[in-house]
């Protein structure tokens, strides 16, 4: 394989896909600030000395919300030209260029993030769970896919619920797994809500084998499993061996709910995917700060 180039290199994912990229031999350009900030627009011959002669770029790079999605307002401008505008500056060149691009979508671009075995075709967000972060993942997808229709070679992804070693530490699992390693008390509401997470180096497999196969379209990522708010906790506090549990009552909160419930099929059928880390093991290496199971 030619050498690859990839976005977002300093994130979580990017983090993982580079760790899969060498034990793969894969050679590889790390895509950061430095080289690219994201909300500036480049010219083709800027963007050839960014990325050189890659046969692809996996685009992972993107501006993610600040906290709870609530107070995303004030980022508005910086997220649009980050998450759309630099799919559209890529693309075009990548068009040109005859390069694949891999892009990282969300699972917030569907409507009803709630909804059992969502698929691909799914109706999409214009505001819901993921605000204007979500939206954005929208319009990016439909800068790709039109320019899709011209010559772009181009996979789009949608996992689930990505975790792994470099999440924030006030995202869900990440902050279970802090409580428990000091000894606190993880406290509880929603006990019974299930969430579809995916390991962020099952999702850098997936963007691999999507391009090794040539598989130009959409794909849901995902487990196979739904995983309960008191499983996490409950896993958070076996591999720490220290911590505690409290369930406050949720019995006038109204039905649970299963969030980010993807078909995946269609990833399997097309490339062979497969989710192969399990919550509890990707929660492990979180612990042992791990990118890799060894």
């Amino acid at each position: 394989m030619n050498e690859v180039a990839l976005t977002g290199a300093n994130g979580m994912t990017g983090s993982h896909m580079i760790s899969l990229l060498k034990s793969k031999g894969i050679g590889y350009r790390a895509i950061t600030r430095q080289e690219w900030d994201l909300t500036e627009w480049k010219s083709f011959d800027e963007l050839d000395d960014i990325f050189g002669s890659v046969s692809a770029v996996f685009h992972f790079g993107a501006q993610l919300p600040y906290g709870d999605f609530d107070n995303e307002n004030r980022q508005t401008q910086k997220t649009f030209d980050v998450n759309v505008r630099s799919c559209m500056n890529l693309a075009e060149w990548a068009k040109l260029r005859n390069v694949a691009i891999i892009f990282l979508s969300s699972s917030v671009v569907y409507k009803n993030p709630q909804a059992s075995k969502i698929i691909e075709s799914d109706s999409k967000v214009i505001n819901g769970l993921g605000g204007f972060y979500g939206y954005s993942k929208v319009l990016a997808e439909g800068v790709l896919s039109y320019l899709s229709e011209s010559g772009l070679k181009c996979t789009i992804l949608r996992p689930s619920s990505i975790y792994g070693f470099g999440l924030p530490s006030d995202k869900l699992v990440q902050n279970y797994i802090n409580i428990a390693s000091s000894n606190g008390l993880i406290e509880i509401i929603s006990a019974r809500n299930k969430i579809n997470f995916i390991h962020a180096y099952d999702v850098s497999n997936a963007a691999l084998q999507a391009f090794n196969n040539k598989a130009w379209g959409v794909f849901n990522i995902s487990s196979d499993k739904k995983n309960t708010i008191l499983e996490v906790a409950e896993i958070a506090i076996s591999i720490s061996g220290s911590g505690s549990l409290m369930i406050k009552d949720d019995s006038k909160l109204d039905s649970a709910f299963t969030r980010f419930d993807l078909d995946s099929r269609l990833a399997k059928e097309s490339f062979g995917f497969e989710a192969k880390i399990s919550l509890k093991e990707g929660m492990t290496l979180m612990k042992n700060k791990m990118i890799a199971p060894c």
